[in-house]
């Protein structure tokens, strides 16, 4: 049996409510506060874009995800359970059945999730959630600061590393999905990403112990290909964990990159898919680069027709697939 499973850094992927709208003739609190549909935030200013370049950008993050064609699909930077169903329900015709999402401790409030295809023969067997593990064993403070939003201050964490046991084919495989500390260029989001690696190579080894098959999924922050000093060692306790392998390896190293970074432009690998080293890929994984916007020189490859220079792009990260044997 196959299990195809595919990673995507969706981009602000938020909740549209009715008072965002026009007002509504008549309208009560209860229509108001509804979450109706699906938002698109152009810029981390919060600015939205417009409805209508929405519906043309999140339709395109939708053919990069169905184009992909994902058994189970690990998403990065969705505000909540109710943007999944929204979006499945809108964008790609309830494809999923499926969906696992628990908040975290990002105070913009984007946090990772798990959907599992319709009809797909796999049966969710346990879920994890990591939000409270407290850095050094110390207990995770929460608050509300004028100016600041909601922080989580001690948290091993910046979202969640979100742990669902799947029955597949008389196994157990473990996703691990994950949104590292973004670089920022200052030592301590360096130590943290690093603190998170360590965290996640402790769950994977505790998933081995107890029969399990673990695979580390998501935006992992980091391109851990670069070479010598210019490499922070951050992601190492993952890219070198014994236990994992890293299909993308078969790619040519030109070809990993998963992120175009629009004020440098410039590319780099961000998204990983680091698998138990007992599960086998026979396929080449596949990185979609389709829903990129225009200003990615770095891509001259086919688009999709709406695909423009402004907040029409499927993303700025790509999705990345693997196909397992189990």
């Amino acid at each position: 049996m196959k299990l195809k499973l595919t990673t995507f850094n969706c981009e602000n992927l938020f909740n549209r409510y009715a008072l965002l709208d026009e007002p509504w003739q008549n309208r009560d609190y209860e229509k108001m506060v509804m979450a109706i549909g699906v938002a698109s935030i152009a810029s981390r200013e919060g600015d939205l874009v417009s409805y209508a370049t929405t519906e043309i950008q999140r339709n395109n993050t939708a053919l990069a995800i169905l184009d992909s064609e994902p058994d189970v699909l690990v998403v990065q930077e969705v505000e909540n359970l109710y943007t999944l169903r929204n979006f499945n329900d809108e964008y790609l015709d309830d494809h999923f059945d499926r969906m696992i999402l628990m908040d975290g401790n990002d105070p913009r409030g984007i946090d990772v999730g798990i959907l599992v295809r319709r009809k797909f023969d796999a049966e969710v067997v346990a879920v994890r959630s990591h939000v409270d593990d407290g850095i050094g064993g110390r207990s995770v403070q929460r608050a509300s600061r004028k100016g600041f939003g909601y922080l989580a201050e001690n948290a091993v964490f910046s979202r969640d590393c979100l742990e669902v046991d799947l029955q597949v084919a008389g196994k157990v495989v473990t996703v691990l999905a994950n949104h590292l500390k973004a670089q920022d260029g200052k030592p301590a989001s360096v130590k943290r990403r690093r603190a998170q690696s360590e965290a996640v190579a402790k769950l994977v080894q505790a998933n081995v112990e107890a029969g399990r098959h673990p695979i580390v999924v998501g935006d992992l922050n980091y391109d851990a290909g670069k070479a010598g000093a210019k490499n922070d060692g951050s992601l190492d306790p993952l890219v070198g964990h014994a236990q994992l392998s890293d299909p993308f390896g078969a790619l040519e190293a030109a070809e990993r990159w998963t992120h175009f970074y629009e004020s440098e432009k410039s590319v780099s690998r961000l998204d990983y898919v680091l698998l138990d080293k007992r599960l086998a890929v026979k396929e080449k994984p596949l990185v979609l680069r389709k829903g990129l916007s225009t200003k990615c020189k770095k891509y001259g490859g086919p688009r999709y027709g709406t695909i423009g220079p402004k907040h029409t792009e499927a993303s700025d990260h790509c999705p990345v697939t693997i196909t397992i044997e189990l």
